[in-house]
């Protein structure tokens, strides 16, 4: 774990990494679908973590079958997205150890940064909401970036905002597409598991292995002289 803990930098996944929100989003695509009579597979969801809007959209037309600008996608987006909205009304769940990884790095002088696919403006609100935004001093969204994960550039941007390099970051990933867009960036990059099924090559990529932000903590500490 010193690999990381050594990092100048530090740049964060969101949804399924800080926020214990995939399960959520899951929740209401399903619930959005059963609104509109629509029975969709148990595993499309897992299609789609760690991507942006439009490639959900796309991934999500090809499933149902239908095109992407079709009524039944933009109707189950809409219907979705306002179960989610109701969802986070109650709450945004925050990780376990989240709070104290981010407040010890803040401790130790280490810049952070979120690098997320979710929209700016959602991510923002969504960090508040949880309390989690004053640590931070960039978010960079999927709309901020010409290219979503797997591509590297939302890290890339990340890094460049912190004025770091891409090298010197450690980067913390729960989704497939997260772990190769930060690796392509070059970064170090610490795996944590959620929902998403990673396969052993893309785990492979990854310097650094947690069960949670709370056992990264533990390391950091340990380590510690």
């Amino acid at each position: 774990m010193r690999i990381l803990r050594d990092c100048a930098a530090f740049v964060f996944d969101m949804d399924g990494l800080l926020l214990d929100t995939e399960r959520l989003s899951n929740a209401a695509l399903h619930a959005g679908a059963a609104d509109l009579g629509l029975t969709l597979p148990p595993d499309v969801f897992l299609e789609m973590i760690g991507r942006r809007g439009p490639d959900i959209r796309s991934r999500l037309a090809t499933r149902l079958g239908v095109g992407v600008a079709d009524d039944p996608v933009a109707q189950l987006f809409a219907r979705a997205d306002a179960h989610y909205e109701a969802f986070l009304a109650r709450g945004v769940p925050v990780k376990p150890g989240a709070v104290e990884l981010l407040t010890w790095l803040e401790s130790r002088g280490r810049p952070c940064a979120v690098a997320t696919s979710t929209r700016t403006d959602r991510a923002e609100r969504k960090l508040a909401a949880a309390g989690l935004r004053p640590f931070f001093q960039a978010i960079i969204g999927g709309d901020q970036v010409e290219h979503g994960k797997p591509a590297p550039d939302v890290y890339l941007r990340a890094a460049a905002v912190l004025a770091v390099a891409p090298q010197n970051c450690g980067v913390f990933e729960d989704s497939e597409p997260g772990l190769r867009a930060a690796h392509a960036a070059g970064a170090t990059v610490c795996w944590i598991p959620d929902l998403g099924p990673v396969s052993p090559e893309v785990q492979a990529l990854a310097a650094v292995r947690a069960d949670s932000l709370a056992s990264v903590l533990e390391a950091f500490l340990a380590e510690m002289p």
